[in-house]
Protein backbone atom coordinates (compact mmCIF):
# COMPACT_ATOMS: atom_id res chain seq x y z
CA UNK A 1 0.00 0.00 0.00
CA UNK A 2 2.96 2.47 0.54
CA UNK A 3 4.64 1.58 -2.24
CA UNK A 4 1.60 2.23 -4.10
CA UNK A 5 1.24 5.82 -2.84
CA UNK A 6 4.91 6.54 -3.48
CA UNK A 7 4.64 5.57 -6.96
CA UNK A 8 1.88 7.65 -7.62
CA UNK A 9 3.77 10.39 -6.44
CA UNK A 10 6.53 9.65 -7.94
CA UNK A 11 4.03 9.39 -11.57
CA UNK A 12 2.55 13.09 -10.81
CA UNK A 13 5.88 14.52 -10.22
CA UNK A 14 7.67 13.52 -13.88
CA UNK A 15 4.45 14.41 -15.19
CA UNK A 16 4.52 17.81 -13.61
CA UNK A 17 8.13 17.76 -14.92
CA UNK A 18 8.00 16.92 -18.23
CA UNK A 19 4.81 19.64 -18.72
CA UNK A 20 6.74 22.37 -17.71
CA UNK A 21 10.09 21.10 -19.82
CA UNK A 22 8.11 20.62 -22.91
CA UNK A 23 6.27 24.43 -22.01
CA UNK A 24 10.04 25.47 -21.98
CA UNK A 25 11.52 24.16 -25.13
CA UNK A 26 7.98 25.50 -26.63
CA UNK A 27 9.08 28.98 -25.53
CA UNK A 28 12.66 28.66 -26.29
CA UNK A 29 11.68 27.56 -29.87
CA UNK A 30 9.33 30.15 -30.21
CA UNK A 31 11.87 32.95 -29.38
CA UNK A 32 14.38 31.64 -31.38
CA UNK A 33 12.07 31.70 -34.34
CA UNK A 34 11.13 35.68 -33.67
CA UNK A 35 14.89 36.17 -33.16
CA UNK A 36 16.30 34.46 -36.17
CA UNK A 37 13.30 36.75 -38.28
CA UNK A 38 13.99 40.37 -36.91
CA UNK A 39 17.64 39.48 -37.58
CA UNK A 40 17.01 38.56 -41.05
CA UNK A 41 14.67 41.23 -42.05
CA UNK A 42 16.54 43.60 -40.28
CA UNK A 43 18.97 45.85 -43.26
CA UNK A 44 22.87 45.65 -42.81
CA UNK A 45 24.86 48.64 -42.20
CA UNK A 46 26.81 50.01 -45.55
CA UNK A 47 28.53 52.73 -46.75
CA UNK A 48 26.34 55.62 -47.41
CA UNK A 49 25.72 56.25 -51.30
CA UNK A 50 27.26 59.44 -53.25
CA UNK A 51 24.82 62.29 -53.29
CA UNK A 52 23.76 62.10 -57.20
CA UNK A 53 22.56 58.40 -56.78
CA UNK A 54 20.28 59.04 -53.65
CA UNK A 55 16.86 58.54 -54.28
CA UNK A 56 14.94 61.76 -54.42
CA UNK A 57 11.28 62.04 -53.32
CA UNK A 58 10.56 65.03 -56.25
CA UNK A 59 12.16 65.87 -59.46
CA UNK A 60 14.43 68.95 -59.74
CA UNK A 61 12.35 72.43 -61.18
CA UNK A 62 12.97 72.73 -65.15
CA UNK A 63 13.64 76.23 -64.44
CA UNK A 64 17.06 74.61 -62.40
CA UNK A 65 18.30 72.69 -65.40
CA UNK A 66 20.19 74.83 -67.87
CA UNK A 67 21.53 73.82 -71.37
CA UNK A 68 24.10 74.98 -74.27
CA UNK A 69 24.44 73.90 -77.36
CA UNK A 70 27.80 74.67 -79.58
CA UNK A 71 29.32 73.36 -82.67
CA UNK A 72 32.95 74.19 -82.66
CA UNK A 73 34.01 72.94 -86.26
CA UNK A 74 31.49 75.61 -87.30
CA UNK A 75 29.15 72.89 -88.02
CA UNK A 76 31.17 71.54 -90.83
CA UNK A 77 31.63 67.58 -90.93
CA UNK A 78 34.02 65.69 -92.55
CA UNK A 79 33.29 62.13 -93.12
CA UNK A 80 36.92 61.15 -93.89
CA UNK A 81 37.63 62.44 -90.61
CA UNK A 82 34.83 60.96 -88.12
CA UNK A 83 35.83 58.33 -86.21
CA UNK A 84 39.29 58.06 -87.14
CA UNK A 85 41.49 59.54 -84.31
CA UNK A 86 42.03 62.29 -86.41
CA UNK A 87 44.72 65.05 -84.30
CA UNK A 88 42.86 68.39 -85.36
CA UNK A 89 39.17 67.53 -85.36
CA UNK A 90 36.23 68.29 -83.45
CA UNK A 91 33.37 66.92 -82.39
CA UNK A 92 29.72 67.79 -84.32
CA UNK A 93 28.23 69.26 -81.23
CA UNK A 94 29.09 69.87 -77.48
CA UNK A 95 26.19 69.90 -75.10
CA UNK A 96 26.52 71.46 -71.51
CA UNK A 97 23.90 70.36 -69.06
CA UNK A 98 24.30 72.70 -65.76
CA UNK A 99 21.88 71.21 -62.65
CA UNK A 100 21.66 74.01 -60.05
CA UNK A 101 19.26 72.39 -58.11
CA UNK A 102 20.33 70.32 -54.67
CA UNK A 103 19.07 67.30 -56.56
CA UNK A 104 20.38 65.06 -58.65
CA UNK A 105 18.96 64.23 -62.40
CA UNK A 106 18.69 62.17 -64.83
CA UNK A 107 19.56 62.72 -68.49
CA UNK A 108 18.77 61.19 -71.50
CA UNK A 109 20.14 62.79 -74.06
CA UNK A 110 19.92 61.60 -78.12
CA UNK A 111 21.41 62.85 -81.11
CA UNK A 112 21.25 62.74 -85.31
CA UNK A 113 22.46 64.17 -88.46
CA UNK A 114 18.87 63.84 -90.34
CA UNK A 115 19.51 61.52 -92.53
CA UNK A 116 23.28 60.83 -92.81
CA UNK A 117 23.58 59.39 -89.23
CA UNK A 118 22.70 56.78 -86.69
CA UNK A 119 21.03 58.52 -83.24
CA UNK A 120 23.62 58.77 -80.78
CA UNK A 121 21.74 58.12 -77.27
CA UNK A 122 23.55 58.58 -73.98
CA UNK A 123 22.06 57.94 -70.13
CA UNK A 124 23.69 60.16 -67.52
CA UNK A 125 22.86 61.48 -64.03
CA UNK A 126 24.07 65.22 -63.53
CA UNK A 127 24.60 65.34 -59.50
CA UNK A 128 23.29 68.71 -57.11
CA UNK A 129 25.18 72.08 -58.24
CA UNK A 130 26.92 70.24 -61.33
CA UNK A 131 27.88 71.28 -64.98
CA UNK A 132 28.28 68.23 -66.87
CA UNK A 133 29.89 68.21 -70.71
CA UNK A 134 28.97 65.78 -73.82
CA UNK A 135 30.85 65.17 -77.16
CA UNK A 136 28.04 64.12 -79.39
CA UNK A 137 29.19 62.28 -82.54
CA UNK A 138 26.75 60.57 -84.07
CA UNK A 139 28.20 57.50 -85.91
CA UNK A 140 27.71 58.69 -90.26
CA UNK A 141 25.50 55.96 -92.07
CA UNK A 142 27.12 54.43 -95.49
CA UNK A 143 25.51 56.80 -97.28
CA UNK A 144 27.86 60.02 -96.17
CA UNK A 145 30.51 57.94 -97.68
CA UNK A 146 28.87 57.89 -101.00
CA UNK A 147 28.33 61.63 -101.01
CA UNK A 148 30.43 63.77 -103.59
CA UNK A 149 29.41 67.03 -102.87
CA UNK A 150 29.22 69.32 -99.24
CA UNK A 151 25.71 69.47 -98.32
CA UNK A 152 23.70 71.00 -96.09
CA UNK A 153 21.60 68.86 -93.07
CA UNK A 154 20.31 69.51 -89.94
CA UNK A 155 21.42 68.59 -86.52
CA UNK A 156 19.09 67.67 -84.02
CA UNK A 157 19.41 67.47 -80.02
CA UNK A 158 16.90 66.51 -77.35
CA UNK A 159 17.28 66.03 -73.74
CA UNK A 160 14.39 64.58 -71.74
CA UNK A 161 14.37 64.05 -67.97
CA UNK A 162 12.05 60.56 -66.86
CA UNK A 163 11.02 62.37 -63.57
CA UNK A 164 9.70 65.51 -64.95
CA UNK A 165 9.22 64.62 -68.28
CA UNK A 166 10.80 68.20 -69.20
CA UNK A 167 12.86 68.08 -72.18
CA UNK A 168 15.04 70.03 -73.78
CA UNK A 169 15.62 70.67 -77.90
CA UNK A 170 17.64 71.95 -80.47
CA UNK A 171 17.78 71.75 -84.07
CA UNK A 172 20.80 73.59 -86.35
CA UNK A 173 22.35 73.55 -89.12
CA UNK A 174 25.11 71.82 -90.76
CA UNK A 175 27.72 70.96 -93.15
CA UNK A 176 28.54 67.59 -94.80
CA UNK A 177 31.39 67.38 -96.68
CA UNK A 178 31.81 65.45 -99.43
CA UNK A 179 33.63 61.84 -99.14
CA UNK A 180 36.71 63.28 -100.82
CA UNK A 181 37.36 66.29 -98.59
CA UNK A 182 40.19 65.65 -96.16
CA UNK A 183 40.74 68.54 -93.52
CA UNK A 184 45.20 68.64 -93.10
CA UNK A 185 44.76 70.35 -90.12
CA UNK A 186 47.28 73.08 -88.23
CA UNK A 187 50.32 72.45 -89.84
CA UNK A 188 49.12 68.90 -91.26
CA UNK A 189 48.65 67.55 -88.00
CA UNK A 190 45.99 65.13 -89.96
CA UNK A 191 48.38 64.21 -92.52
CA UNK A 192 48.03 60.35 -91.49
CA UNK A 193 44.51 60.21 -92.20
CA UNK A 194 45.73 59.97 -95.88
CA UNK A 195 46.15 56.86 -95.33
CA UNK A 196 42.71 56.45 -95.79
CA UNK A 197 42.34 57.23 -99.20
CA UNK A 198 44.59 54.31 -99.75
CA UNK A 199 41.89 51.46 -100.57
CA UNK A 200 43.44 48.17 -101.66
CA UNK A 201 40.69 46.36 -101.58
CA UNK A 202 38.42 48.31 -104.20
CA UNK A 203 37.78 47.65 -107.13
CA UNK A 204 39.22 49.56 -109.56
CA UNK A 205 42.17 48.86 -107.40
CA UNK A 206 42.13 45.28 -107.88
CA UNK A 207 41.62 45.69 -111.81
CA UNK A 208 44.76 47.75 -111.96
CA UNK A 209 46.85 45.42 -110.35
CA UNK A 210 44.93 42.52 -112.68
CA UNK A 211 46.06 44.68 -115.41
CA UNK A 212 49.76 44.87 -114.08
CA UNK A 213 50.02 41.66 -113.37
CA UNK A 214 50.15 41.07 -117.29
CA UNK A 215 52.91 43.46 -118.16
CA UNK A 216 55.34 42.07 -115.44
CA UNK A 217 57.40 38.75 -116.31
CA UNK A 218 56.21 35.50 -115.39
CA UNK A 219 53.08 36.72 -114.66
CA UNK A 220 53.02 36.87 -110.75
CA UNK A 221 52.65 39.81 -108.96
CA UNK A 222 54.64 38.04 -105.37
CA UNK A 223 54.55 40.66 -102.51
CA UNK A 224 57.34 40.23 -101.00
CA UNK A 225 57.28 36.66 -101.34
CA UNK A 226 60.79 36.01 -102.45
CA UNK A 227 61.21 33.63 -105.35
CA UNK A 228 63.93 31.65 -105.27
CA UNK A 229 67.18 33.01 -107.53
CA UNK A 230 65.54 36.77 -107.13
CA UNK A 231 66.70 39.20 -104.84
CA UNK A 232 63.47 40.99 -103.22
CA UNK A 233 64.57 44.45 -104.52
CA UNK A 234 64.31 43.35 -107.58
CA UNK A 235 61.30 41.80 -107.72
CA UNK A 236 59.63 44.76 -105.99
CA UNK A 237 61.62 47.16 -108.39
CA UNK A 238 59.16 44.76 -111.37
CA UNK A 239 56.27 45.27 -109.68
CA UNK A 240 56.33 48.64 -109.03
CA UNK A 241 57.48 49.10 -112.80
CA UNK A 242 54.26 46.94 -113.89
CA UNK A 243 51.94 49.12 -111.90
CA UNK A 244 53.46 52.56 -113.61
CA UNK A 245 53.17 50.67 -117.09
CA UNK A 246 49.53 50.01 -116.39
CA UNK A 247 48.88 53.17 -115.14
CA UNK A 248 50.77 54.58 -118.86
CA UNK A 249 48.57 52.14 -120.57
CA UNK A 250 45.23 53.83 -119.22
CA UNK A 251 46.75 57.58 -120.68
CA UNK A 252 46.34 59.03 -116.93
CA UNK A 253 46.61 62.71 -116.99
CA UNK A 254 47.54 65.66 -114.72
CA UNK A 255 45.00 68.13 -113.18
CA UNK A 256 45.36 70.78 -110.51
CA UNK A 257 43.45 70.38 -107.45
CA UNK A 258 39.07 70.39 -107.12
CA UNK A 259 38.55 73.60 -104.79
CA UNK A 260 36.71 72.72 -101.58
CA UNK A 261 34.13 75.30 -100.18
CA UNK A 262 33.15 75.93 -96.43
CA UNK A 263 35.31 77.45 -93.96
CA UNK A 264 38.36 76.06 -94.25
CA UNK A 265 39.88 76.53 -97.94
CA UNK A 266 43.00 76.95 -97.11
CA UNK A 267 43.45 73.55 -94.88
CA UNK A 268 40.95 71.36 -96.95
CA UNK A 269 41.93 69.62 -99.92
CA UNK A 270 40.08 67.52 -102.33
CA UNK A 271 41.60 64.50 -102.89
CA UNK A 272 40.22 61.43 -105.69
CA UNK A 273 39.63 57.96 -104.05
CA UNK A 274 41.29 55.71 -106.57
CA UNK A 275 38.10 54.47 -107.96
CA UNK A 276 37.15 57.92 -108.87
CA UNK A 277 41.07 58.87 -110.32
CA UNK A 278 40.82 55.23 -112.28
CA UNK A 279 37.25 56.06 -113.31
CA UNK A 280 38.16 59.38 -114.91
CA UNK A 281 41.59 58.76 -115.97
CA UNK A 282 43.09 62.24 -114.69
CA UNK A 283 44.73 62.76 -111.57
CA UNK A 284 47.43 65.18 -109.27
CA UNK A 285 50.39 64.20 -107.91
CA UNK A 286 48.56 63.22 -104.90
CA UNK A 287 45.32 61.54 -106.24
CA UNK A 288 47.73 59.26 -108.56
CA UNK A 289 49.93 58.56 -105.72
CA UNK A 290 47.02 57.26 -102.98
CA UNK A 291 46.76 54.45 -106.86
CA UNK A 292 49.37 53.70 -106.61
CA UNK A 293 49.82 53.27 -102.98
CA UNK A 294 46.51 51.16 -102.68
CA UNK A 295 48.00 49.11 -105.28
CA UNK A 296 51.75 48.50 -103.25
CA UNK A 297 49.26 47.51 -100.25
CA UNK A 298 46.90 45.35 -102.16
CA UNK A 299 50.28 42.97 -103.04
CA UNK A 300 51.18 42.77 -99.26
CA UNK A 301 53.98 45.23 -99.51
CA UNK A 302 54.75 48.58 -97.81
CA UNK A 303 53.80 51.62 -99.67
CA UNK A 304 54.55 55.13 -98.53
CA UNK A 305 53.45 58.88 -99.92
CA UNK A 306 55.66 61.90 -99.28
CA UNK A 307 54.14 65.21 -99.15
CA UNK A 308 56.83 68.10 -99.88
CA UNK A 309 55.99 72.26 -100.49
CA UNK A 310 53.54 72.06 -102.94
CA UNK A 311 53.73 68.45 -104.16
CA UNK A 312 53.38 64.76 -102.98
CA UNK A 313 55.03 61.67 -104.51
CA UNK A 314 55.19 58.28 -103.65
CA UNK A 315 57.24 55.31 -102.62
CA UNK A 316 57.00 51.77 -101.85
CA UNK A 317 59.87 49.71 -99.05
CA UNK A 318 61.68 47.55 -100.90
CA UNK A 319 61.49 44.58 -98.36
CA UNK A 320 59.50 44.26 -95.42
CA UNK A 321 60.21 46.74 -92.67
CA UNK A 322 63.31 47.97 -94.99
CA UNK A 323 65.03 51.60 -94.82
CA UNK A 324 65.03 51.46 -98.69
CA UNK A 325 62.52 52.90 -100.32
CA UNK A 326 62.05 53.11 -104.01
CA UNK A 327 60.03 56.69 -104.68
CA UNK A 328 58.26 57.39 -107.90
CA UNK A 329 57.14 60.48 -108.66
CA UNK A 330 54.42 59.70 -111.08
CA UNK A 331 53.10 63.38 -112.20
CA UNK A 332 55.85 62.23 -115.51
CA UNK A 333 52.68 60.40 -116.76
CA UNK A 334 51.18 59.70 -119.21
CA UNK A 335 54.54 60.16 -121.58
CA UNK A 336 57.22 59.51 -118.88
CA UNK A 337 59.24 56.57 -118.03
CA UNK A 338 59.69 54.55 -115.17
CA UNK A 339 63.51 55.72 -114.85
CA UNK A 340 62.00 59.27 -114.94
CA UNK A 341 59.67 58.61 -112.47
CA UNK A 342 62.49 57.88 -110.01
CA UNK A 343 64.63 60.70 -111.27
CA UNK A 344 61.65 63.57 -110.61
CA UNK A 345 61.47 62.25 -106.85
CA UNK A 346 64.88 61.80 -106.17
CA UNK A 347 65.38 65.28 -107.07
CA UNK A 348 62.56 66.44 -104.80
CA UNK A 349 64.23 64.96 -101.98
CA UNK A 350 67.70 66.58 -102.90
CA UNK A 351 66.40 70.15 -103.07
CA UNK A 352 63.84 70.19 -100.23
CA UNK A 353 64.88 70.48 -96.39
CA UNK A 354 64.43 67.63 -94.43
CA UNK A 355 62.41 69.34 -92.26
CA UNK A 356 59.80 70.21 -94.59
CA UNK A 357 59.25 66.61 -95.78
CA UNK A 358 56.29 64.58 -94.69
CA UNK A 359 56.19 61.15 -95.18
CA UNK A 360 52.94 59.25 -94.81
CA UNK A 361 53.59 55.72 -93.82
CA UNK A 362 50.68 53.78 -95.13
CA UNK A 363 51.72 50.64 -92.47
CA UNK A 364 52.21 52.69 -89.83
CA UNK A 365 48.77 54.56 -89.97
CA UNK A 366 47.44 51.15 -90.23
CA UNK A 367 48.75 50.24 -87.26
CA UNK A 368 47.11 53.24 -85.24
CA UNK A 369 43.89 51.93 -86.39
CA UNK A 370 43.72 54.44 -89.88
CA UNK A 371 41.57 52.18 -92.02
CA UNK A 372 40.80 52.83 -95.60
CA UNK A 373 37.85 54.64 -96.33
CA UNK A 374 34.41 52.59 -96.90
CA UNK A 375 34.23 51.42 -100.30
CA UNK A 376 31.08 50.20 -102.59
CA UNK A 377 30.12 48.26 -105.40
CA UNK A 378 30.36 50.03 -108.46
CA UNK A 379 26.36 49.90 -108.68
CA UNK A 380 26.30 51.90 -105.86
CA UNK A 381 28.53 54.62 -106.65
CA UNK A 382 27.72 58.08 -107.67
CA UNK A 383 29.69 60.90 -108.26
CA UNK A 384 27.07 63.88 -107.40
CA UNK A 385 27.00 67.53 -108.30
CA UNK A 386 24.96 69.16 -105.82
CA UNK A 387 25.68 71.87 -103.96
CA UNK A 388 24.02 74.32 -101.32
Amino acid sequence: MLFSKISARAARVLAVVFLLTTVGLAAGLGWSWWFVTKLALKPLPGPELPAKMRPVTAPASPLQLQYQLSLPGRGEIFPALAGARAVDYWPVAVLSIANTSKKPVLQVITAEVRGWSNQLRETAVIGPSEVRTFNLDPELLPDAYQNGEMRQATLVVEVKEPASGHTFADQRPVFLHGVSDLFWGRKFSNAQLLARWVTPHDDSVLQLVSEAQRLIPGGRMRGYNQVDGVNVETQVRQQAEAVFRALKQSRISYVTSIYTFGNYPGETQRIRLPRETLQLNNANCIDVSVVFASAMENLGMQPLVVIVPGHAFTGVRLGRDSQKVLYLDLTVLPKGTFASAIKRAEEWLKKTPPDQVLTVDIGAARSLGIYPMPTFPAARQQVTTATL
